[in-house]
C-alpha cells in the first residue's frame, strides 16, 4: 500500500486519511452505512488497532487510532479498503475496478494539544466542507454519537462480497438503496462485535485518571462547537449555504466527479516545532538504516534485522530452483 515507510511503533496516536479515487460513493444512505459498518468491525476484527474516532463524507475517511501491534495498521486498511471495493463495485457491476487512492496518510501524533487538534478538525469537517452546520446534524457515517452517548459497543452485521449485485436503475435512489440494505441485512446470520475508545489516545499520553479524561473530552467538544461557528461565519460573509442533511441522504452514487486534491503527506504532527524537527531526524536516520539493511538483505545477508516500527520489504529472491 504504498512505498513511502511508515513509522508505527506499538502505542502511538495515528490520524489517518484514505480516499477515493474518484467519484462520490461512501454516501450517508443505510446500504453505504452497512458497507462501512460491516468493513470497519471486520478489519478491527482481524488486525486489532484501537480506534479512537471516525469520520467517513463522500470521498475520504479520517481516523484516529492507537497502534496496538504495527503489523497490524497496514493489514487493516488493506482489508477496509478491499472488502468496500468490492462491495461497492459489485453494486455499480464494475469488476476489476480501482476504488481508492493507493496509500493512506498516517502521521504520527506527538503530543496531546496535537491530538485533540486532529480530532476536532475529524469532527468539524462536515461544518468546515459546508455539509452541515453541526456534526450534530450530520447524516454520513461517524463516531460522533457513540462518543456523546457513552454506548461505546455495537453489533454490526458481517456482510459478504456475493450479496452485493448491480443496482437497476429505478433502485437507484434513496428508497432502493434503503431496500436493499434491509434485504442484505437480513440475509446475513453473522454479527461482529465493534468496541469504539474514545479515550485510549489520552492514554497512550498518560492521561488515565476518569476526571482528566473528562475534563480532555469537555474541552474537545467546546473546539468543535468553536470551529462549527467558525465556518458558518465564513459562510455568512461568503453567502453561501450548506448541503444539507435531506440532501446528504439523497445524494445517489456519482463515478463521474474527480476531487482536487492539494497538500503534501506527512510523518509528523505537533504544534512544537522542535518536536518535529527531532522525530524528522530520528526518523531520517531509521529510514537511512533500514534502506542498508536492504541493501546486505540483496547480497545474501539475511541475518540482519529490520529497524523495529518499520515495514519490512519482502526477503529478495536470491536463487530460481532448477527444474528437472
Amino acid at each position: 500500500m504504498g512505498n513511502k515507510m511508515k513509522y508505527h511503533p506499538h502505542g502511538s496516536v495515528l490520524f489517518c486519511t484514505f480516499s477515493l479515487e474518484e467519484g462520490v460513493l461512501l454516501l450517508a444512505n443505510p446500504l453505504c452505512q452497512a458497507i462501512v459498518k460491516s468493513c470497519l468491525a471486520a478489519a478491527c476484527e482481524l488486525y486489532p488497532v484501537r480506534i479512537c474516532h471516525i469520520i467517513v463524507e463522500s470521498t475520504h475517511i479520517h481516523i484516529v487510532l492507537v497502534v496496538i501491534n504495527p503489523d497490524h495498521v497496514e493489514a487493516f486498511f488493506r482489508h477496509f479498503k478491499t472488502e468496500s471495493a468490492h462491495m461497492i463495485n459489485g453494486l455499480l457491476g464494475r469488476n476489476k475496478r480501482t476504488l481508492w487512492c493507493g496509500g493512506y496518510d498516517s502521521p504520527i501524533v506527538l503530543t496531546p494539544t496535537r491530538a485533540l487538534i486532529a480530532i476536532a478538525y475529524l469532527y468539524s469537517n462536515p461544518a468546515k466542507d459546508n455539509l452541515e452546520t453541526s456534526i450534530d446534524s450530520y447524516p454520513g457515517f461517524s463516531s460522533w454519537k457513540m462518543f456523546q452517548s457513552g454506548k461505546l459497543t455495537r453489533h454490526w452485521k458481517r456482510l459478504r462480497r456475493p450479496q452485493f449485485t448491480p443496482i437497476t436503475r429505478d433502485a437507484n435512489n434513496l428508497r432502493g438503496y434503503t431496500k436493499l440494505a434491509g434485504a442484505i441485512l437480513d440475509a446475513s446470520d453473522e454479527v461482529q462485535t465493534f468496541t469504539l475508545e474514545p479515550n485510549a489516545w489520552m492514554e497512550a499520553f498518560g492521561y488515565r485518571s476518569p476526571e482528566q479524561q473528562q475534563k480532555i473530552n469537555e474541552l474537545l467538544i467546546a473546539h468543535i462547537s468553536l470551529l462549527e461557528q467558525r465556518a458558518e461565519k465564513k459562510r455568512v460573509r461568503e453567502k453561501k449555504r450548506v448541503f444539507g442533511r435531506k440532501r446528504l441522504l439523497t445524494q445517489v452514487f456519482d463515478i463521474t466527479y474527480r476531487p482536487k486534491r492539494k497538500g503534501r503527506r506527512m510523518w509528523c504532527l505537533s504544534e512544537k516545532r522542535s518536536v518535529r524537527v527531532e522525530f524528522i531526524r530520528f526518523f531520517k536516520a531509521l529510514m537511512q538504516k533500514a534502506r542498508a539493511v536492504r541493501e546486505r538483505w540483496k547480497l545474501g545477508d539475511v541475518t540482519v534485522p529490520y529497524p523495529p516500527g518499520l515495514y519490512p520489504p519482502s526477503m529478495p529472491k536470491l536463487a530460481n530452483a532448477l527444474g528437472r
